[in-house]
């Protein structure tokens, strides 16, 4: 991989397997647009959920709190739920 600094963009020459080239360029033919473009909206739509998973805090590591209960694992539906599976 290589990187060219111009200006606020950069120029990067990957290598891709030819069915991802070619589903890619099929894409593009769909939409009139260019191998390009496809794959700076495939990076762009692979960054934002990214971004998005990284700064939700269900998926922090090391976030969880005590919660002080003896039984949480075998009384989990109560405290979520407030009944127990037998009921």
């Amino acid at each position: 991989m290589q990187t060219v600094k111009m200006g606020s963009e950069r120029n990067l020459t990957i290598r891709i397997g030819r069915d991802i080239y070619g589903q890619l360029e099929a894409i593009g033919q769909k939409h009139g647009a260019t191998l390009e473009d496809e794959l700076i909206e495939a990076i762009k739509s692979h960054v934002e959920r990214a971004m998005v998973y990284s700064s939700d805090s269900f998926f922090q590591i090391g976030k969880a709190g005590k919660s002080g209960l003896k039984d949480l694992a075998k009384s989990h539906d109560k405290y979520l739920y407030g009944r127990t599976e037998s009921e």
